[in-house]
C-alpha cells in the first residue's frame, strides 16, 4: 500500500468515525428529548376532567387506555405495572455511571445548542428577509403574521 493510499484510508476512517460521533450525539439528544416527554403527552380523557371554564384539562395518557376499556381490576394491575416501570427507570437514572453520562450528555447538548441555535436562527432570519423582499407590503404584513403565529406555536404558545 502506498503512502498516498494510507493517508486516504486514515482520512476516510477519521471522517467515518467523526460522522458516527455526530450521529450518536444527535441521536442521544433526540433520545433525551423523548425521555423527557415520554410520560407527558396531553390527551383529553373524559368530560369529567373538565375544568372550571368547561374546557378539558390535559392529562397524561396511559398506553393501556383501549377500547373497550380494561376492567377495573385490569386497569389497577396495569397501573401497578406502570408504577413499577417508573420506579425501575428512576433507579436506573440514579446509578452513578448512568447519572454521570446523562450529565455529560446534557452539558454537551447545551454547548451544542449555544453554538448551533444562534447560527441556525440567523439562517432562518436571512431566508425570511430574502423572501419578504419578493412581496408587496400587504403580502409582507400577512407573511409576518403567519411567521409570528408559527413561531408562537413552536415555542409552546398553543393554538
Amino acid at each position: 500500500m502506498s503512502i498516498k493510499n494510507g493517508r486516504r484510508t486514515r482520512v476516510a476512517t477519521a471522517g467515518i468515525v467523526g460522522m458516527m460521533f455526530v450521529a450518536g450525539f444527535l441521536l442521544g439528544m433526540l433520545w433525551d428529548r423523548r425521555l423527557r416527554t415520554a410520560d407527558l403527552p396531553a390527551v383529553e380523557r373524559s368530560p369529567s376532567s373538565a375544568g372550571e371554564d368547561g374546557r378539558r384539562s390535559p392529562r397524561r395518557m396511559s398506553f393501556y387506555l383501549v377500547e373497550p376499556p380494561l376492567t377495573e381490576e385490569g386497569a389497577a394491575l396495569a397501573e401497578a405495572i406502570v408504577a413499577r416501570r417508573r420506579q425501575t427507570a428512576r433507579d436506573l437514572f440514579e446509578e452513578p455511571r448512568i447519572d454521570s453520562l446523562y450529565s455529560a450528555m446534557k452539558a454537551a447538548e447545551n454547548e451544542f445548542e449555544d453554538v448551533y441555535n444562534p447560527r441556525f436562527r440567523a439562517i432562518v432570519d436571512s431566508t425570511r428577509a430574502e423572501i419578504r423582499q419578493l412581496m408587496t407590503p400587504e403580502q409582507a404584513i400577512n407573511y409576518d403574521s403567519i411567521l409570528a403565529e408559527s413561531d408562537r406555536r413552536r415555542r409552546g404558545g398553543g393554538r
